[in-house]
C-alpha cells in the first residue's frame, strides 16, 4: 500500500515514485533529458582539455583567436540570412526541405561576396579598425561562415525531426575532436595562427558529424524527399523566401545587431589596450559559455519546436515560458554564483597564474550571463510568436546601450575592467527587459485569440 504522506491524487499507484515516472514519461522531459546528456558530455570534454588548450597557447594567442572569433560570430547572421532558423517552423515537410535549400543557397552568394570584399578590401578595413593582428586570417573568415550555415541547417532540420539522440552524441564527439586537434596542434607549434586555423574547424567537424550521422543511422534525408511528401504541393524558392521574408527583414538584422553588441567588446579591447586583454575577454566568454550551452542550448532547442506546437494548436504559452524561466534560474544559480565568489582563484587553479586578471573579468560577466541564461526559453520563442519586429527595434536600443557602455569604459575611464563592469550592467538591464517583454507578448497573443 502506498505511503499516504507522498500519495498524489489522480496518478495511480501513487506516491512519489509515481510521480517521477509521470514526470520521465512527459516527452519534453525526455527530450530535454537526452539533449543535455550530449551536452554534458561535450563540456566534461571542454572543462577538461580547455586548461590544456590555456596553458600551451597563452593569452596573446588566445586574445588573436578571440578577436577572430568574434568578428566571425558577427558575420555570421548574414550568411545565410537566419532562413535556417525557419526550418523547424512550416507543418509542410516538403516547405522545410525547400527552405533548407533556399538557406545554403544564400549562405553560398553571402560567403562568395563576403571573400570579393575581404579579397579587395579587407587589410584597408583592419587597418581602420585598429585590429591589424586579423589582417593574415582574413580569408578564412567566408569558410568558417559558410561551415557555420551548414551546421545551422543541419541542427534544424534535425530539432524539426525531433532527433535529439543524434545531436547529443553528435555533441560529445565533436567537443573530444576539435579540442584534441586544438591541443595536439599546440605541442608541435603553439602560435597563434595554429590556433586560429585549428579553431576555425569548429563548424566543419560538428557539421560533418551530423551529416555523416544522419546517413548511418538512416534518418530522413536533409536533401532527398520522402514518399509522403510527394502529394504536398510545390513552393518555389521565391515563394518560401517571401513567405519567410520576417527573418531576413528582421531576424538577420536582429541576431547580427546582438552578436555585434555582445562580442564587439572583445574588438575594442583589441585595439584600444591588446591582444592580452582581448584574450581575458575571449576566456571569460567561453567559460561562461558552457553553462549556456550545457543546459540552456539543450533546453532552448528543445522548447522552440515545443512552443512551435503549442502556438499551431493555440495553447498558452506564456506559462511554459515562465516555467522555463524559473526553472533555469535554479540550474544556473550555483555555477554562475561560485565565479562571482571565487572567480580569480578559480581561474588561477584551472589555467595558471597568468589567466588571474581573467578572473576578475568573469566575476562580472558571470552576473549578466547569468541573466542571459535564465532568458533562453523566452529568446527562443521569439520567431515562433512572430516578434522579430519587435526585437529588432529592441536590439537596436540594446546594442545603442552595450556600445555606450563599452566606450564609456574604454574612452572615458581608460580601463579594460572599467569595459568588463559596464558591459556587465547593460547586459542585466537589456536581458531582463527580454524576459518582461517576451512573456508580456506571450499573454497578449494568447488573449487575442479569444477576442477575435
Amino acid at each position: 500500500m502506498a505511503d499516504p504522506e507522498f500519495t498524489a491524487p489522480g496518478l495511480p499507484g501513487a506516491g512519489w515514485r509515481g510521480a517521477i515516472r509521470q514526470l520521465w514519461q512527459a516527452k519534453l522531459v525526455r527530450n530535454i533529458a537526452t539533449t543535455i546528456s550530449g551536452s554534458a558530455g561535450a563540456q566534461a570534454i571542454n572543462l577538461a582539455l580547455i586548461p590544456v588548450i590555456m596553458r600551451i597557447y597563452g593569452p596573446e594567442a588566445f586574445g588573436v583567436v578571440g578577436t577572430f572569433q568574434s568578428l566571425t560570430i558577427i558575420l555570421i547572421p548574414w550568411c545565410a540570412l537566419t532562413y535556417p532558423m525557419s526550418i523547424v517552423l512550416p507543418q509542410s515537410e516538403r516547405d522545410a526541405r525547400g527552405l533548407i535549400r533556399l538557406s545554403l543557397l544564400m549562405a553560398a552568394l553571402i560567403c562568395g561576396l563576403t571573400a570579393l570584399l575581404l579579397y579587395g578590401w579587407g587589410e584597408q578595413a583592419s587597418h581602420a579598425l585598429g585590429v591589424d593582428l586579423l589582417i593574415p586570417y582574413l580569408m578564412w573568415l567566408p569558410v568558417v561562415m559558410f561551415s557555420s550555415a551548414v551546421l545551422e541547417t543541419t541542427q534544424q532540420w534535425l530539432y524539426r525531426n525531433q532527433r535529439f539522440t543524434l545531436t547529443a552524441r553528435a555533441a560529445t564527439l565533436h567537443a573530444l575532436i576539435y579540442n584534441a586537434t586544438r591541443s595536439g596542434a599546440g605541442l608541435i607549434m603553439a602560435t597563434a595562427p595554429v590556433l586560429v586555423i585549428t579553431s576555425s574547424l569548429y563548424y566543419v567537424i560538428h557539421s560533418g558529424l551530423l551529416l555523416i550521422g544522419i546517413r548511418l543511422r538512416r534518418e530522413p534525408s536533409v536533401f532527398k524527399a520522402s514518399s509522403e511528401t510527394k502529394n504536398e504541393p510545390i513552393k518555389t524558392l521565391r515563394q518560401l523566401a517571401a513567405e519567410y521574408r520576417d527573418f531576413p527583414l528582421f531576424r538577420a538584422p536582429q541576431v547580427l545587431i546582438n552578436a555585434l553588441s555582445v562580442h564587439m567588446p572583445t574588438l575594442v579591447l583589441a585595439s584600444a589596450f591588446g591582444a592580452v586583454p582581448a584574450g581575458f575577454f575571449a576566456l571569460c566568454l567561453q567559460v561562461l559559455a558552457m553553462p549556456s550551452n550545457f543546459i540552456g542550448k539543450a533546453v532552448g532547442s528543445v522548447y522552440y519546436p515545443r512552443i512551435t506546437e503549442a502556438i499551431h494548436a493555440r495553447d498558452p504559452v506564456a506559462g511554459l515560458l515562465l516555467r522555463g524561466v524559473l526553472g533555469m534560474s535554479l540550474a544556473g544559480l550555483a555555477p554562475f554564483a561560485s565565479l562571482v565568489i571565487a572567480g580569480p582563484w578559480l581561474f588561477d587553479l584551472a589555467f595558471g597564474g597568468q589567466w588571474h586578471t581573467a578572473g576578475e573579468y568573469a566575476r562580472w560577466l558571470a552576473i549578466s550571463e547569468f541573466a542571459g541564461f535564465i532568458g533562453g526559453p523566452c529568446l527562443v520563442a521569439i520567431p515562433a510568436l512572430s516578434l522579430q519586429k519587435v526585437f529588432l527595434v529592441f536590439e537596436i536600443v540594446s546594442t545603442s546601450l552595450r556600445i555606450s557602455a563599452v566606450l564609456a569604459g574604454a574612452f572615458f575611464f581608460k580601463d579594460p575592467v572599467a569595459v568588463v563592469m559596464a558591459f556587465a550592467a547593460a547586459n542585466v538591464l537589456i536581458n531582463l527587459s527580454m524576459i518582461a517583454i517576451v512573456l508580456i507578448k506571450a499573454k497578449r497573443w494568447h488573449r487575442r485569440l479569444f477576442t477575435l
